[in-house]
């Protein structure tokens, strides 16, 4: 049936009454060509995605948040400048087109009862929900935007892909509140990094079943005791410890810290179950004050020590080397680890995302992303929503970590984990120990390093001098990417050169390898910027402070890379760096 523009249902394709909808942001070319959403390259990506997670596309009605499309395809020129006196929705400035589009997904979603929508990318992420962030839009394709056309755009799609959300639009509505909502990532944006289609499809396998049988929160909801009484506390400590003695008992386990403070711990048995017991209350001035007691916090230290050390603790943990640093400082204990999900994933799935957000939406049966709670803590929450914060991070660790065990038990790599643990023991004791620095040597070469760098200095003034970038300014136009990438796109107007990543122009040092290829008439400007970030790069990692005894502690991770060799950084206390860093040697 055509349907035209004025039409409730104009710009859409599928069923009106259909039980599952997909939102898309707005129209490409073939798109505006049949007046349709998901009909051109993405769109035949997106149905091959939905075919393998079992959806037909013919029994979903499929729109977007706008029926237009956008000038050269950019969908934030439909929104005012940054400039406008307009006060921000959600964080963006929706034009009057916009708006009017928006009002009109909703009349479309609430026109029949739904089971589940669709949101495909962040437009349908801002539009559906309260979650997504907002960045200003400073470039494009390699190219500066306009001050004038420079607004913000919506962010979050990857935190929050695969979450098990409900509605809640812009303007008001109660019955578009109670309507599962799945945001999911954007088959344009798939198309730019194959490696998030996998994920793509397991969202929409494992969530929209769910979502048609009524099964989008869990029955009955987890329990958290955040924060317990001093004596439930207590309690529930010596209940496990017990349990533990006649059976091995699985435990999962994480901190929050501020300060270099242990502000809370918690624990939890199950995805059911978990408690987090603070340390600090938040003063009116921002300060930390303590929960409990003297005696209450004794008492409730000794049991959180006796169950830590139990041997029939099955421990598990995410990341759990960080944790296990404050814990050694504040309780003098060293808990022994059974079990870490973030090594597993390494173990599992190389070179995939490794952080607990991520995991939950792989291994979880229920699944909404949680992390930026932790955030407005810092910003202006209450005590009460850091402990509920962490009693989810316990729960779904432990969730995580058994469905693992299952997998790596069918997968038979059992072995792997075991020899990937015991490395994780062997890093904790090279952090315990430190690296010995020779501190004669050290000086020397400091002092080497500063010489090279004042020479390497008045060099690149005499070949470019300050007044040529920005005169005036305080800082030397090569200790700023701002500058350098001025001089090196606006001033030389050399061809611009992309961050891989991000797609923003970069004068780093593999762009300064690119260009040195494009423009060898300039490699004497070229090596001499290379030389002068590995001389000031070498030269922070040396400044490196030490500790009373001349070593350096730094953290090592055993699971920090696809290829499992060390990574090493800072550790939890902010002393050492990434010893990575240290040149061969080699250089002239």
């Amino acid at each position: 049936m055509e349907r035209k523009r004025g039409d409730l249902f104009f710009g859409t394709n599928g069923p009106e009454n259909a039980n599952i909808v997909i939102v898309g942001e707005a129209w490409g070319q073939e798109e505006q060509r049949h007046e349709q959403p998901f009909v051109g390259t993405s769109g035949n990506e997106l149905d091959r995605i939905l075919s393998e997670a079992g959806i037909n596309r013919a029994d979903c009605l499929a729109t977007n948040v706008a029926a237009y499309r956008p000038p050269r395809n950019d969908f934030y020129t439909m929104f005012r400048p940054k400039t406008s006196s307009e006060p921000r929705v959600r964080g963006l400035l929706p034009g009057p087109e916009v708006q009017s589009e928006v009002s009109r997904l909703y009349s479309q979603l609430l026109a029949h009862s739904r089971k589940v929508v669709i949101g495909v990318g962040n437009y349908a992420l801002w539009a559906l929900s309260q979650y997504s962030g907002s960045a200003v839009v400073r470039e494009k394709d390699g190219r500066p935007v306009p001050l004038d056309l420079q607004t913000w755009v919506p962010s979050g799609i990857m935190d929050y892909r695969g979450s098990m959300l409900f509605c809640d639009p812009i303007y008001p509505n109660p019955e578009l509140l109670k309507t599962p909502f799945l945001p999911i990532i954007h088959p344009a944006a798939i198309m730019r990094a194959w490696s998030n289609r996998a994920v793509t499809v397991h969202d929409l396998k494992s969530r929209v079943p769910m979502a048609l049988k009524g099964d989008w929160r869990p029955r009955p909801e987890p329990t958290y005791w955040a924060p317990p009484s001093h004596r439930d506390g207590v309690n529930r400590l010596r209940y496990w410890r017990a349990k533990a003695s006649s059976n091995r008992l699985t435990l999962a386990c994480d901190i929050e810290t501020a300060r270099g403070l242990i502000t809370c711990i918690g624990f939890a048995d199950s995805p059911s179950f978990a408690m987090s017991i603070p340390f600090v209350r938040k003063r009116d001035d921002g300060s930390f004050d303590s929960w409990w007691s003297p005696d209450e916090e004794a008492e409730l230290l000794s049991e959180i020590r006796a169950l830590l050390g139990h041997p029939q603790v099955r421990l598990v943990g995410q990341n759990f080397i960080y944790d296990t640093q404050y814990i050694q400082h504040w309780l003098a204990l060293t808990p022994e680890l059974d079990f870490d999900t973030m090594l597993a994933q390494n173990i599992l799935f190389p070179g995939t995302p490794k952080d607990l957000g991520y995991l939950s939406s792989l291994y979880c049966q229920y699944h909404w992303y949680w992390k930026e709670d932790h955030k407005e803590w810092n910003l202006s929450g209450t005590v009460e929503q850091l402990l509920r914060y962490n009693c989810i991070d316990c729960a779904r660790t432990w969730e995580v970590a058994d469905s693992q065990r299952q997998l790596i038990t069918s997968l038979k790599m059992e072995a792997q984990m075991d020899l990937k643990m015991k490395i994780n023991r062997l890093c904790l004791r090279m952090m315990n120990k430190g690296v010995r620095i020779d501190t004669r040597r050290r000086a020397e070469l400091l002092m080497a390093l500063d010489e090279a760098s004042s020479g390497l200095q008045s060099d690149l003034l005499h070949i470019i001098p300050q007044d040529l970038v920005k005169p005036g300014s305080d800082t030397r136009w090569f200790n700023s990417s701002q500058q350098k990438n001025h001089l090196l796109y606006e001033v030389l107007g050399l061809k611009r050169v992309l961050h891989r990543k991000t797609g923003n122009t970069t004068g780093g040092k593999d762009a300064l390898r690119e260009l040195e290829k494009r423009y060898p008439e300039l490699s004497g400007l070229f090596t001499r910027l290379d030389y002068m970030g590995s001389v000031a790069n070498t030269s922070r990692v040396i400044r490196t402070p030490l500790d009373r005894d001349n070593r350096m502690r730094c953290s090592f991770n055993p699971g920090g890379t696809e290829t499992h060799r060390l990574s090493s950084s800072e550790n939890a206390f902010g002393r050492g760096t990434n010893l990575q860093n240290l040149t061969k040697g080699e250089e002239e």
